[in-house]
């Protein structure tokens, strides 16, 4: 079969950029022929003859941009059409597609491939699904359009999508996806080695985009102002984004910058020495997080997590394997972290207890196979 694999950021360096750079060779394993149909940068890690890419020329007016993003937008519907029609793929497998739902979804169900959708995140819940400031005297009026265009956006792509797959059941059972299209297909995680957990004092870890939606800085407050053993405590922190300066100035004004690290874009060895070196992964969002991946790889190596307690970070910290607290709550993440430098030997049954889980209900074999029998029941 030949799959059009479409994903608006695959040069960002996040979860479903990770997934699909691990998706397409699995497939081609398979039997299948990937290409790829990406917005606003090409895929550097991928040839430019198996790509198309659609370059945005930003407008100067906001209205125009809301326009573009939320309704109809027929330069982007032309240049996907005319991919699908040349590259004539027996399906199209959607990862992150937030912007120009009203175009994308629409365009694909017009000329009758099937879609397929790994969901990612809660967005098609999520009216600010980037987290965007709505305040001011046009806060009401640009919330008004949020919920508008959410409403649009979600009928094009329940009608264009023949199934939904749902890394948790947060996202499974949540989004209101039509009766019998959505089902529950965790993530792949590869085993890996546990290395021993240092316990002499709590040693943080995140890492993820530089965004704000990210609350890196909640995390920082938490840190901030602290007694006790926490006082102790280190963070590491890896990733790029546009939040990097703004992150680094407020650590410097909050005395934090001797304590927290930031280690930029990591390899993967480099993030391996990152996972050995930390006893506990912490991630503050602000927005609904699905299936993170950092939570996901810090525990397939014995390290637990603290994360917002929203979207679907409960059902995978439950049962003891890890702690939640309040998104946007620095002192609620305080009191948590707290407790955990007080008494660090609680990390360790936390940690086992996510790596067990993890290697039980995360096999990658079961999940490519998973998505190769979809594949096969979708074909046109």
């Amino acid at each position: 079969m030949r799959i059009l694999h479409f994903h608006d950021a695959p040069h960002i360096h996040g979860g479903a950029t990770a997934y699909l750079k691990r998706l397409m060779p699995e497939m081609e394993a398979r039997g299948h022929e990937n290409r790829l149909f990406c917005l606003d940068q090409a895929a550097d890690w991928l040839p430019e003859q198996d790509q198309a890419h659609f370059a945005y020329a930003w407008p100067e007016s906001a209205l125009q941009r809301r326009k573009d993003f939320h309704h109809f937008h027929p330069p982007l519907a032309e240049a996907l059409e005319a991919w699908i029609q040349e590259q004539a793929p027996d399906l199209v497998h959607v990862q992150n597609c937030s912007a120009f739902r009203g175009t994308i979804f629409p365009t694909i169900f017009k000329l009758g491939v099937p879609l397929v959708m790994t969901v990612h995140d809660f967005s098609l819940i999520d009216p600010n699904p980037w987290g965007l400031k709505r305040s001011g005297v046009s806060g009401w009026l640009k919330r008004a359009l949020d919920h508008q265009s959410l409403r649009k956006a979600r009928a094009a792509v329940f009608q264009s999508t023949q199934r939904f797959l749902c890394p948790t059941e947060a996202l499974q059972n949540g989004l209101g996806f039509p009766r019998g299209k959505a089902q529950l297909q965790r993530l792949p995680i590869e085993p890996a080695d546990a290395p021993d957990l240092p316990l002499d004092r709590l040693r943080l870890f995140f890492a993820g985009t530089l965004f704000r939606s990210k609350g890196i800085d909640v995390l920082l407050q938490a840190l901030a102002g602290n007694t006790g053993d926490l006082r102790e405590a280190t963070l590491e922190i890896a990733g790029c984004g546009d939040q990097l300066d703004n992150l680094k100035a407020l650590c410097l004004s909050l005395s934090l910058d001797d304590r927290v690290r930031f280690l930029g874009f990591c390899s993967a060895d480099e993030m391996e020495a990152a996972y050995a070196r930390s006893n506990l992964q912490v991630l503050p969002s602000r927005v609904p997080e699905n299936s993170p991946l950092t939570v996901l790889e810090a525990g397939a190596r014995g390290r637990p997590s603290v994360a917002s307690h929203a979207g679907g970070v409960p059902e995978l910290l439950a049962s003891g394997r890890g702690w939640t607290f309040p998104k946007e709550d620095h002192n609620a993440l305080r009191l948590v972290l707290q407790t955990l430098a007080t008494d660090p030997s609680a990390l360790r049954g936390a940690g086992v207890g996510m790596r067990q889980w993890v290697r039980h209900e995360f096999g990658p074999k079961k999940h490519w196979d998973s998505v190769d029998a979809t594949y096969h029941d979708l074909k046109r």
